[in-house]
């Protein structure tokens, strides 16, 4: 058991933006994938997992890390091989999952390459098999992926923008409730806009996503 996990990833981050995210959030656990060892260095957070085959980390942030912790043996350390049929963030994802964490909370998974960042939300089904919610955040948008009922409180919310789109060719029986342009009973499939810069109703303190079969990307999302 590891509580509520932070993964932080090798893709672009805003660390203005991280820094007053961190500072209002507590988390049990940090896990490192590769390069986000230097981002969690810029933010100045102390490691308890680093993973990766460490092809993109930078030498010198490795050596210091390796130097440290030869000291206080305070963090798990596991290298990969660089020939691997998955990308590291899979990888390190994948054993967050299986030590049971109450939630994942992911920095670094957008920006920079889009390959990394559409196999970053389809891994997302990892946790989402195992029931353990997890999401994808960056200065702009908070992505997660979900197979039921979500909830979305107003006071709570990422950006004024919410956007609904199906992972699997069809999800059925989808319901918005509280959104400014509802639906009742819908099947979404894959190929369209429909479901892209809903809101939520400016009389509802909350907005809630259910369907009855398939897989939904949520992205609530902000302009700046």
């Amino acid at each position: 058991m590891i509580g509520r996990t932070l993964i932080i990833g090798g893709g672009s981050i805003d660390y203005g933006f991280a820094q007053k995210y961190l500072a209002e959030q507590k988390f049990d656990s940090i896990v490192c994938a590769d390069s986000g060892l230097d981002a969690a260095n810029k933010l100045g957070l102390n490691a308890n997992f680093l993973m990766g085959d460490f092809d993109s980390i930078k030498e010198e942030t490795l050596s210091e890390f390796m130097e440290t912790d030869s000291l206080n043996n305070s963090t798990k350390y596991i290298q990969y091989p660089k020939e691997k049929d998955y990308t590291d963030m899979h990888l390190v994802l994948d054993w967050t999952v299986s030590q049971n964490p109450s939630e994942i909370i992911i920095l670094g998974a957008t920006g920079g390459r889009l390959d990394h960042f559409i196999a970053n939300v389809n891994i997302l089904m990892l946790p989402l098999k195992n029931n353990i919610p997890a999401y994808i955040v960056d200065k702009y948008n908070k992505l997660c992926l979900i197979d039921g009922k979500y909830q979305i409180k107003r006071n709570n919310l990422w950006g004024k923008y919410i956007s609904i789109c199906p992972l699997t060719e069809k999800v059925t029986g989808v319901c918005l409730n509280g959104f400014k342009y509802p639906l009742v009973g819908e099947t979404l499939e894959i190929g369209g806009s429909r479901t892209v810069s809903n809101e939520i109703s400016s009389e509802a303190d909350e907005a809630i996503i259910s369907l009855k079969h398939g897989i939904l990307i949520i992205i609530e999302s902000r302009d700046n």
